[in-house]
């Protein structure tokens, strides 16, 4: 075969590709790509002609902004002459009665003085429905006492009834609380009533998406994790369990979905490995340091 014929089967097969490309450019490619465009293209018109609707809505929401922090700032707060723990207890039940069911145990840590005013630190541990803990924790901070929640951990638990086999989600929440106090007269009586605005939630972030498949507690097993660490020594600890019984454990001990692995008393806590529905989860059990209160 001569070059001449050679080359010229050789262009002619570039020159089919580059057609074959074209063709097919020009015919499938492009025309998807203009549509998409096109529907872009209507997209931002309508958004152009929707602008005084949308800056309607940014008015709106500037101007509840701005009466929210006004009503933040404004706050009529009440601070003691002293924090007396047991009157700090009652107004915390007070509390947890307009906020619905929620468990608390309270314990005293101590005081932090700063000359003109202090506070008393105290630690909560406890549950609740996701809705009722967020009212509590919503009225602490915006009710008449001036207190702060310095530190919060939550986590999200599946609760099976034995007599109705119905799961419900607790959240098991531990807190750092400061309770504020003064000697400076001006701030021991509020100017005013205070009227808050409660923040309506729609939605639990802590509800799972797929519930675990899980036996419910029989009437003596302990849930350790809704449980009180009282004290620790080698080989025992003693806990307040759900109930509030007092029980003994010992390492190897069953407990509601697993058992007891490790006690620690150097460290103040046990050890224990549950099976979540065929996930394996490690979970502690710490001593909480203070005075508690019942």
């Amino acid at each position: 075969m001569s070059y001449i014929i050679r080359n010229t089967i050789v262009l002619g097969v570039v020159f089919a590709v580059i057609l074959g490309a074209g063709v097919f450019i020009t015919t499938f490619s492009l025309p998807k790509k203009l549509v998409k465009i096109n529907s872009e293209i209507k997209g931002i018109e309508v958004e152009l002609q929707n602008t005084p609707d949308l800056a309607n809505q940014y008015n709106v929401a500037a101007a509840a902004l701005e009466e929210m922090k006004k009503h933040w700032e404004t706050r009529s707060k009440e601070v003691p002459e002293k924090d007396i723990t047991g009157e700090t207890y009652g107004y915390l039940n007070q509390t947890m009665n307009v906020s619905g069911e929620v468990k608390m145990d309270m314990t005293f840590v101590g005081p932090r003085n700063f000359g003109n005013y202090g506070y008393n630190v105290y630690t909560l541990k406890g549950e609740g429905a996701f809705r009722n803990l967020a009212k509590f924790i919503w009225y602490i901070e915006s009710g008449r006492r001036l207190m702060k929640v310095s530190s919060l951990t939550l986590r999200g638990y599946e609760s099976k009834s034995a007599e109705s086999d119905q799961t419900k989600i607790l959240i098991l929440f531990d807190m750092e609380l400061q309770a504020y106090y003064s000697p400076m007269e001006e701030l021991h009586d509020a100017p005013g009533e205070l009227k808050p605005q409660e923040t309506v939630l729609t939605s639990n972030p802590f509800y799972p998406l797929i519930m675990h498949e899980i036996p419910a507690p029989t009437a003596d097993e302990i849930e350790v994790e809704r449980s009180i660490l009282k004290a620790v020594i080698p080989g025992k600890a003693f806990i307040i369990d759900q109930k509030q019984r007092s029980q003994i454990l010992e390492e190897g001990d069953k407990v509601y979905l697993g058992y007891v692995t490790r006690i620690l008393p150097n460290e103040g806590k046990i050890e224990c490995l549950l099976n979540k529905g065929g996930v394996a989860e490690r979970f502690e059990l710490t001593i909480r340091q203070g005075e508690p209160l019942k």
